[in-house]
């Protein structure tokens, strides 16, 4: 019913209307509605009061008590009514209340003069005012309302006279006038002030928005901080750790019992895994001096074709084991340009650095060079890459910023773009990047002509120099020797990973996409898989793996310290999951662990025939969803033990953790616990403001202290 009585009040708002006309339409709908039950009212109560006054003078019912006139003015009240209802709701407000007006106007006229004359009717155009007051903005409306009402007032004393002499003469307009004027003055008062509120509401509520705005910007503004903040650490440690585990690999290597190339050769690799964790830090702070503007360059004049040609060749072997064509375009033979040689040395390595990580096999890169007169010189680096989003162009050169992509997902730390740009800038030249989708990228630093010196500018010549190789080497395997699929995205952690491997037959895949492709037409003893790759990271290779239902062996090697990691990867079924660095002992026991547990497998699968696996395999899928079902639907009750499932399960308790051992590499009550932690985890998610001893009690668990430990030592909650 109150629903119903709303939306009759509601009739004609609109949205789009302004907060003042959608009000208007409101009051006028309540009038409209109230004058109506009055009118209902008082007809139910005439009828009433009449025949109950006939029953008691005359025993009987006449009817004669009906005055025509009478019903028929507020039959014609109530249509009119509903048709000024039916206006609002078809948007006709103007006309709406003109007509509700007129009604009002006639109606009061007709029953003070004709119906009811000398009952004091008139009196109620004492509520002409008002009632134009709230139905119309401008002033002069209630005013020109006041003065109608006033003089229809008057009418049945003066000009249609309906009272006797003496009422007449007993009437005081002065007294009346001001009757009227301070109902109306009050009224427009009250509207005043209610209007002046309404504007300190409007202020009041637009500042709280603007607040809510502010608040949900920064709360994003920090959600993205924390998930920047969180990338680019877990980048960074695996930018170092990876370094760290080939010095320390190589260290532990190192003895005077073999050659000296062979010692040498290791120290190579230490030396150059010790520079690039240097040249890492170093960015980070010579990034930090140059925008505190705390740096200096040193200006030399260096030629721009031998400087380019250093760097095409120090880089041509690095794209080359990648299949990509690499080649140097110069059309400014012979010209100077004054640049700081270290720093500017960084900026063009930053940007090969990134056109060799976001170019795939077989594609393409160049440096091209062009003069102009006007312009000075541009030197161009064009990737056939992967490409950048149109939106994240302009943020590719902010500090620690990193496009959202495959490969930044496990390299980078998102510095290099930005110290390229800072020293682009100090040298007052300026760098733009233009790219698309799928179809690579081009950096251009520009350096005006006054920094360009002995220019001689040449006709256009074919590329001199071109890097380009197409062959690719295809896995051969020894028989006599395991196979072990190393997957790993650093190069130099692949050769020191075969060196420690030396007594298997190492294949080499650089991402999980890649080992799939290898795993189709190969098989392998054990996988040996790094945790961040691009374009597929070993998570989702392990989870290919066992939806495909390999049972090779599958060992992750990580940087990631985390525990939520560790944990998403044993929930998969890995066999073995180490940190870098990691001693060399520890994976080759893991390893050989894996590769005779693997040989178990494999020789109980021959010997058992294919319908016998198919039913042990469709006994565990059923012996697994029958026990987590129970746990999951009995996870409050703090009676749910060992005992309790074995007595479900119809077996012994020996058995039954003997069997959950074997299929689910667990205890049962290392499963009871997972499955509360995991319940107990969802349950703060879901609900930030449920108490500790309530979610406790819905995990089953009576003590909240060992419950919240159990939470912080394994998710950090």
């Amino acid at each position: 019913m109150k629903e119903k009585y709303e939306s009759l009040l509601n009739l004609g708002i609109q949205k789009r209307h302004t907060n003042s006309l959608n009000k208007r339409i409101r009051l006028l709908n309540t009038f409209c509605v109230i004058w109506g039950i009055v009118v209902l009212i008082f007809v139910s109560l005439e009828l009433i009061v009449s025949i109950v006054l006939e029953v008691i003078n005359h025993k009987t019912i006449t009817f004669a008590f009906i005055d025509i006139r009478f019903f028929f003015t507020h039959f014609f009240i109530l249509i009119s009514l509903i048709l000024i209802l039916f206006l609002n709701k078809n948007l006709h407000f103007k006309w709406g209340r003109f007509y509700f007006l007129s009604v009002f106007v006639i109606a009061n006229s007709y029953a003070s003069l004709i119906i009811s004359p000398g009952h004091y009717v008139e009196y109620y155009f004492v509520l002409l005012s008002p009632i134009v007051s709230t139905l119309y903005t401008k002033k002069s409306s209630s005013y020109l309302a006041l003065i109608i009402g006033f003089l229809i007032f008057l009418t049945p004393y003066y000009i249609y006279v309906v009272y006797p002499t003496e009422y007449v003469d007993r009437l005081i307009i002065l007294e009346s006038a001001c009757i009227f004027l301070v109902v109306h003055l009050l009224v427009n008062y009250f509207k005043s002030n209610n209007l002046v509120y309404e504007k300190l509401l409007a202020l009041e509520r637009d500042k709280v928005l603007s607040d809510k705005f502010i608040l949900e910007k920064q709360e994003a503004e920090l959600r993205e901080l924390s998930e920047f903040k969180s990338h680019f650490f877990v980048n960074l440690s695996h930018e170092i750790r990876t370094p760290l585990t080939l010095i320390q690999g190589y260290t532990n290597q190192l003895t005077f019992k073999e050659s000296d190339k062979e010692n040498k050769e290791k120290t190579t690799v230490i030396k150059e895994q010790c520079q690039q964790m240097q040249d890492i830090i170093n960015s980070i702070m010579d990034l930090s001096k140059m925008e505190s503007d705390q740096f200096e360059l040193i200006r030399i004049p260096v030629d721009v074709n031998s400087f380019l040609e250093k760097y095409f060749t120090n880089f041509q072997s690095l794209f080359a084991k990648k299949n990509i064509d690499f080649t140097f375009n110069n059309n400014t033979l012979k010209t100077n340009i004054l640049i700081d040689k270290n720093l500017f040395s960084k900026a063009i390595s930053n940007l090969l650095s990134n056109a060799l990580k976001f170019t795939s096999i077989n594609g393409s890169v160049a440096i091209n060079t062009t003069f102009n007169n006007d312009d000075g010189i541009t030197i161009n680096v064009i990737d056939s890459g992967i490409g950048i989003h149109k939106e994240e162009r302009e943020n590719v050169f902010k500090r620690f910023y990193q496009v959202k992509n495959d490969i930044t997902k496990s390299q980078g730390s998102g510095i290099g773009l930005a110290f390229t740009k800072s020293i682009v800038n100090a040298h007052h030249f300026s760098i733009d990047v233009k790219s698309s989708i799928g179809k690579g990228s081009c950096f251009s630093i520009s350096i005006p002509k006054n920094y360009v010196s002995s220019a001689i500018h040449q006709p256009k010549i074919e590329p001199q120099n071109t890097f380009s190789t197409n062959e690719q080497t295809k896995p051969t395997f020894i028989n006599k020797k395991q196979n072990i699929l190393v997957v790993d995205d650093h190069e130099q952690m692949r050769i020191y990973l075969k060196k420690v491997l030396k007594n298997y037959n190492v294949t080499e895949a650089e991402d999980g996409k890649d080992a799939l492709s290898i795993l189709q037409n190969n098989s392998f003893d054990l996988i040996l898989t790094d945790y961040m790759m691009p374009v597929m990271d070993g998570e989702t290779l392990v989870k290919e793996l066992k939806k495909q239902q390999n049972k090779t062996p599958i060992i992750v090697l990580t940087a990631r310290t985390d525990q939520q990691g560790k944990l998403s990867m044993l929930r998969l079924g890995i066999d073995g999951y180490l940190h870098k660095p990691f001693m060399e002992e520890e994976l080759l026991i893991n390893i050989k662990n894996g590769i005779a547990l693997y040989k178990n497998v494999k020789d109980f699968d021959k010997e058992t025939s294919p319908e016998e696996l198919k039913n042990l395999n469709e006994y565990a899928d059923k012996f697994n969803t029958k026990i987590t079902t129970y746990i999951n639907q009995n996870i409050n009750s703090p009676l749910l033990s060992v005992d309790a499932i074995a007595e479900y399960m119809a077996v012994s308790r020996s058995t039954l953790n003997r069997k959950v051992k074997s299929i689910l590499g667990q205890t049962v009550n290392q499963l009871i616990q997972e499955a509360r932690l995991e319940k107990a985890r969802n349950l703060r998610a879901e609900n930030p403001l449920a108490s500790k001893k309530q979610i406790a009690e819905a995990v089953g668990i009576t003590n909240t202290t060992y419950l919240f430990d159990k939470l912080k030592e394994r998710y950090g909650i």
